[in-house]
């Protein structure tokens, strides 16, 4: 079991993505990969390994820790 899978849902994911406004495109190219793999993490979740595992997993948390500290 790996901690990254859970701890990142699908929609943790598209909340993120669209808080920054992003298209899934648009994300995805943050990452090096195409529209389909980002519409696969927002639907299965993340890979629990790997690059990507680790990458998304901290755009996601930066992206939260702005959303936290940002004036409602």
């Amino acid at each position: 079991m790996c901690i990254i899978r859970h701890m990142i849902t699908p929609e943790r994911i598209l909340k993120a993505r669209t808080a920054i406004g992003e298209s899934q495109a648009t994300f995805a190219a943050r990452f090096g990969v195409d529209q389909s793999t980002i519409h696969r993490w927002e639907t299965d979740g993340v890979p629990d390994r790997g690059t990507a595992a680790f990458a998304v997993t901290r755009v996601i948390l930066e992206v939260e820790a702005q959303l936290l500290s940002s004036p409602q």
